[in-house]
């Protein structure tokens, strides 16, 4: 619980810089963050929660005060309280032109819903539509939203243009396109079978960070098929190679144990 009210205090605090968020929202964290009790923090949320259904069906609210709504119903539901009232409109941000709103919606329906939630099927289309966005940012954020709420039967909908970002010039991208991929073979295997040898291309990428996220794919293969990838047994001591003579970028050193997590998926490979 000390956790939460942490990232709640957090949130708040950047909110003076770019989330924009009132005094409001502010005041709401802090009694929330001295509640001296769960029955004296229940009460303050339930008290925001009808508040907030209250305003948020107000008409014409501009899109900096729903911004805000958004995500004090984040608040809510991380300190374990029903904010389903509020989806439809976290859903709706995802539509919107500005890049700062529609990361806020995607960063609440990736929160609020699951792969199974009604609401999925109104924001699959937006999600196409960011995927082949100029914006890198809009791409990657439309790719998170991809790992968490695509299901089997939505995959189909979206392959075609996470397989395309596979050779995206940020590595952010391709990064988060290996990791959608991963998810799809973790849902629906079948849909992603003839896609394997993307896994393998992806190993020998130039950014650690897009090698090291390919790792973890390659792990559930070769669980399932051992002697298909025993080829790829030099890639993976390469790698260890490059990782021991401390080749990768400083920024991967943990403690100033070089790459320690990408050592951890490679080890058990």
């Amino acid at each position: 619980m000390e956790q939460l009210k942490t990232i709640g205090r957090e949130l708040a605090m950047g909110s003076q810089g770019g989330w924009g968020q009132s005094k409001e929202f502010l005041d709401l964290v802090k009694s929330i963050g001295e509640a001296r009790s769960k029955a004296e923090e229940d009460r303050i949320v339930l008290h925001e929660i009808e508040n907030l259904k209250r305003r948020i069906t107000e008409p014409d609210i501009p899109k900096r005060k729903m911004k805000e709504f958004i995500i004090r119903l984040v608040y809510v539901e991380m300190l374990g309280h029903d904010a389903s009232f509020g989806y439809i409109h976290a859903v709706k941000m995802t539509h919107d032109d500005s890049l700062l709103l529609k990361r806020t919606g995607y960063l609440a329906v990736t929160l609020f819903l699951n792969e199974d939630h009604d609401l999925i099927i109104l924001i699959v289309n937006t999600i196409q539509k960011d995927l082949k966005s100029d914006n890198f940012l809009l791409v990657c954020a439309a790719l998170t939203a991809v790992c968490k709420l695509i299901n089997e039967e939505t995959i189909p909908a979206v392959l075609p243009q996470v397989l395309e970002l596979l050779g995206h010039p940020k590595e952010a991208v391709r990064k988060k396109a290996i990791m959608a991929l991963h998810r799809f073979y973790q849902r629906s295997p079948s849909s992603v079978s003839h896609l394997i040898s993307n896994f393998r291309k992806k190993l020998c990428d130039n950014d650690p960070g897009v090698m090291g996220a390919t790792l973890c794919p390659l792990f559930d293969l070769i669980t399932v098929d051992v002697n298909s990838y025993k080829d790829l047994v030099i890639s993976f001591v390469n790698i260890l190679k490059q990782i021991a003579e401390r080749r990768l970028p400083k920024s991967y050193d943990y403690h100033q144990m070089p790459a320690p997590f990408i050592q951890v998926s490679t080890m058990p490979i």
